[in-house]
């Protein structure tokens, strides 16, 4: 039986100390009293992301735990955290919780993340959801369907790493300062119309913005930890997942293009799928969010 949680309130930083004296922070949205799911925000982002699915977590009486991964916001950097120490970092934050089980929810570069927990903590994980997950660099179609920009970077870091960190350093300061300006030019050199109609329809900016903001708040550190676990062979280890999987992604997402959803599919064992034409990497989790918390309660 895991504690009471009553005291993880949103709106509030809680700290998690590791690994002399390094911080993981977090935020705790949904229902302090509900069933716990830690959420793995995307890239770039923050533990503000979970503000998203504040309501919906709070509706499906979820206990939903945002941590900021390592260099993002206020969350100390590790110089180069490797997934599998990732999924050892969340063993010990659920620990210091008493939490002995537990649900994980991967959105975007999340997806890595969320992957890593499972494969490497079969036995805590109740189910797991994968929302416009990342894949694995090994899936070539990905990789090739990829905006230029981003293709770019992940041919390159493999081999001039530091060209990569060299670039996140001087583009991530003008990003966090001007986040607005940032989504601005996104939408119009980038998304499609369906991602277009999710940033006005709903309050899905504004998080965005305060959400780039303070993930970039302490330079690019934390998404240049991101890319080196996105390069690692964690592929390999999608055999070892054990518990129930879904798989969210749109057919119009040119962000994170989904061949890496269908990748996941093929090699997470008993894997659902939800493969939506005309719906892009916004759209999908805002169409497709009250999906992932029944499938959550499903377990």
């Amino acid at each position: 039986m895991k504690k009471s949680t009553s005291h993880l309130q949103g709106e509030m930083d809680h700290t998690f100390e590791y690994d002399r004296g390094l911080k993981l922070v977090y935020r705790c949205y949904g229902d302090p009293d509900g069933s716990p799911a830690f959420y793995f925000h995307g890239w770039p982002g923050s533990r503000l992301e979970g503000e998203l699915f504040n309501d919906l977590a709070k509706k499906n009486q979820c206990l939903l735990i945002a941590p900021e991964r390592p260099g993002y916001g206020h969350s100390t950097s590790s110089q180069h955290l490797p997934l599998k120490q990732w999924a050892d970092l969340i063993k010990g934050l659920a620990n210091h919780l008493e939490l002995e089980r537990f649900s994980v929810i991967g959105l975007s570069g999340g997806g890595p993340h969320a992957c890593a927990t499972m494969s490497c903590l079969p036995e805590r994980i109740l189910t797991g959801c994968l929302i416009v997950p990342m894949g694995p660099l090994h899936a070539k179609m990905g990789v090739k369907r990829m905006n230029p920009a981003q293709r770019l970077m992940a041919e390159s870091t493999p081999l001039f790493p530091m060209l990569t960190q060299m670039a996140l350093r001087t583009l991530c300061p003008f990003a966090g300062y001007a986040p607005g300006l940032v989504i601005s030019i996104m939408r119009h050199l980038l998304l499609p119309a369906c991602d277009q109609r999710a940033l006005d329809t709903t309050g899905l900016q504004a998080v965005l913005v305060r959400n780039m903001a303070e993930a970039l708040s302490g330079g690019a550190q934390g998404m240049y930890e991101d890319g080196l676990r996105f390069l690692e062979p964690w592929h390999k280890t999608l055999n070892a997942i054990q518990c129930p999987v879904k798989i969210w992604h749109g057919y119009d997402d040119n962000i994170v293009p989904i061949e890496f959803g269908k990748y996941l599919a093929k090699m997470i064992p008993n894997a659902e799928s939800s493969w939506l034409p005309d719906e892009g990497h916004f759209s999908v989790p805002v169409g497709c969010a009250h999906e992932c918390f029944e499938f959550l309660n499903r377990k």
